[in-house]
């Protein structure tokens, strides 16, 4: 049989660059555009890394808009392009063989610019003009309280407590947004942006604490698909610590607390008086931390009512304390559940002293007291509670009909 050894030299060459000429493509990833008026302007990329900007790239906008990138990458990458000196950044997230193009007005991009070539850099277009537009709010708000406060307007307070309330719900409507977009884009590296938004230095859209919950949703949509990813491993990192915390945590007050003599409380009642916990010496008392704002808590408050009516004859008084900002939210809780019961707040939210004082992070939060004052129980609820409660007035337990809750915050 005849080889051709030509030929076939030929062949593994031909072979060899295509195979080159595919993977550095492959790889490679271009970003381009064309933006109106460019006024000579040079248009900067700067790549996102774990600790801020990392290596940037700038070309000078030709007299058409036109410019391009081209970076090679082995994991998606987040990138930010800037015109001049513009604080008005725009984001793209690059994955290998990505060929993004942009377009927009160079001396409004973030307002004006059109991405395709990349749906997740559309995913992270749609959080960023949301969170402009939020931010814009809250620009607006804060301008409007300075200027009453230089007029020296005799209704400062009520004025901020209006603009403070609608601050808050401006914040919360942005939280509820970045929420939906995470369960309705489950599997989009934008979420990882989504965690990570900022109103300003100090304030996130999202608590790690509070919201802990969305960041093991996003880390376990992302991890196995992109463990390599530097954004997605340090996300995975970060929350493997969180649990482990978490876990130390929880142990420690669960083991600190038990036997302990509960700390004093002495808080206004709906009518203005001051009630202390001491004065129920005696009873066993169940000292509940709530807010009208949780639906675990008005869910729980129903197994309690059934609770209170079984064993109040007994010696049995609920201590509840509320973390609500609004007397009349709060009141109107109490009286549509019919809570009636002991019943304080001092309206300061988590910067009540109750909160250090019985250091908890989330509501409900339940200790279950004895009639000498000691700590017997945490968070101990629907039929767990009845249960407990049984065992005490040394009574057979019988149902509820209710479920033990979830606590959540």
């Amino acid at each position: 049989m005849f080889i051709d050894y030509k030929l076939m030299r030929r062949l593994i060459l031909f072979l060899s660059i295509s195979l080159l000429i595919y993977s550095c493509n492959n790889n490679s990833v271009v970003i381009k555009g064309k933006l109106e008026n460019p006024k000579g302007s040079y248009i900067y990329l700067h790549e996102l890394t774990l600790n801020g900007n990392g290596f940037s790239d700038s070309v000078l906008l030709n007299n058409s808009g036109s410019f391009k990138f081209k970076k090679e990458l082995k994991y998606p990458m987040f990138y930010t392009l800037q015109v001049g000196k513009s604080n008005d950044l725009v984001t793209v997230l690059a994955k290998p063989g990505d060929r993004i193009k942009i377009t927009g007005k160079a001396d409004n991009l973030l307002q004006t610019y059109y991405v395709t070539g990349s749906e997740e850099s559309k995913d992270v277009q749609v959080l960023a003009r949301h969170l402009k537009k939020t931010i814009n709010t809250l620009d607006s708000l804060n301008n409007i309280y300075l200027q009453f406060l230089n007029s020296k307007n005799k209704n400062i307070e009520n004025i901020r407590n209006i603009l403070s309330m609608n601050y808050d719900n401006c914040l919360e409507e942005q939280r509820k947004f970045s929420i939906s977009f995470i369960k309705n884009n489950p599997n989009s590296l934008a979420c990882v942006m989504a965690l990570y938004q900022q109103i300003n230095s100090k304030t996130y859209v999202f608590d790690k604490e509070d919201d802990f919950k969305y960041f093991i949703a996003v880390d376990s949509a992302l991890f196995r698909k992109y463990r390599d990813a530097p954004h997605i491993l340090a996300l995975h990192t970060n929350i493997e610590q969180m649990k482990e915390q978490k876990r130390v945590l929880q142990l420690q007050r669960m083991l600190s607390i038990m036997g302990a003599k509960a700390p004093e409380l002495a808080l206004p009642s709906a009518k203005g008086d001051t009630v202390r916990l001491s004065s129920f010496k005696g009873k066993v008392v169940l000292i509940d931390f709530w807010a009208s704002w949780n639906k675990e808590c008005l869910k729980e408050n129903t197994n309690l009512v059934d609770l209170y009516k079984k064993y109040k004859s007994k010696g049995f008084e609920i201590y509840q304390v509320s973390l609500d900002k609004s007397k009349d939210d709060w009141t109107k809780a109490i009286k549509d559940g019919g809570l009636w019961w002991t019943q304080v707040c001092d309206f300061k939210y988590w910067q009540s002293p109750v909160v250090s004082l019985y250091n908890f992070d989330k509501v409900p939060t339940t200790f279950l007291i004895d009639k000498s004052g000691t700590i017997i129980s945490r968070d101990l609820k629907g039929e767990n509670l009845n249960e407990k409660l049984a065992e005490l007035f040394e009574e057979k337990p019988s149902t509820t009909g209710k479920q033990v809750s979830s606590s959540g915050k």
